[in-house]
């Protein structure tokens, strides 16, 4: 299955690009909907719009060894025991471990898949639907100043305790800070509404803040931030000195 997008909005969705090392990993994406991530070998951001998969040269002499061919879009997040994820193999030793479970969509094949030359070893990108439809390498889909690295550092600047990957209802917020009586979910999103469908769970407050706008203005964004704390009663896991200036 491929798919065209023409609209400039759809394009700034985010992409998570994944290492698949095994062809059951891919062939479950492909027939059962849904892929695994370690939570502690996860990346420091883990939500996104779409998830890509690179093939490694653990795919031997096909033709999509070595490139990202494949993609779909995410529909939830679930955080389960191995044990619970494939009660068949409950008996493997990291059975207690847990993992996300991101549920697909139909697997869509690039048009143009994206091969990585000069990459010896590949872990984890983050990036934008309109870089992986347009790469030509996997090199191309790294974003230069990462919005999100930038924030969390600002926020960690300011003596506050940034939190990855934390599940709001059936999708992990980009940053989350501890709070009286609950949780502050960053999302930085350009593109929301795939995300809307799904409400945060109890005790959470969700702040969207745009990629662009990190980048236009991180000290606006870190205001932001300081008055939804200040809102909710201050961050539980602030530390002596500076605070945000308001």
């Amino acid at each position: 299955m491929s798919q065209e997008y023409t609209d400039p909005y759809h394009l700034k969705r985010t992409v998570l690009v994944a290492v698949v090392n095994n062809r059951a990993d891919l062939r479950r994406a492909a027939s059962e909907g849904w892929y695994r991530i370690p939570q502690r070998r996860a990346p420091r951001r883990v939500g996104a719009d779409y998830l890509a998969f690179y093939q490694t040269s653990a795919f031997g002499s096909e033709t999509e060894a070595r490139t990202i061919s494949y993609y779909a879009a995410v529909r939830r997040y679930q955080l389960l025991a191995r044990a619970e994820l494939m009660p068949e193999e409950a008996d493997h030793a990291r059975a207690e471990e847990y993992y996300f479970r991101i549920e697909l969509g139909p697997l869509m094949r690039l048009a143009q898949p994206v091969p990585a030359t000069t990459f010896k070893r590949l872990t984890f990108i983050h990036t934008t639907l309109e870089r992986l439809l347009s790469a030509k390498d996997v090199k191309e889909l790294r974003l230069e100043g990462e919005p999100f690295q930038a924030l969390w550092s600002a926020l960690r600047a300011s003596r506050l305790r940034p939190l990855p990957n934390r599940l709001a209802g059936e999708w992990p917020v980009d940053i989350a800070l501890r709070v009286r009586n609950g949780y502050l979910g960053i999302r930085l999103d350009e593109a929301s509404d795939m995300r809307e469908a799904s409400e945060p769970a109890d005790r959470w407050t969700i702040l969207r803040i745009p990629e662009s706008q990190i980048a236009a203005d991180l000290e606006g964004c870190l205001r932001a931030v300081g008055a939804a704390l200040v809102d909710l009663g201050g961050s539980l896991d602030a530390k002596p000195g500076r605070e945000i200036a308001l």
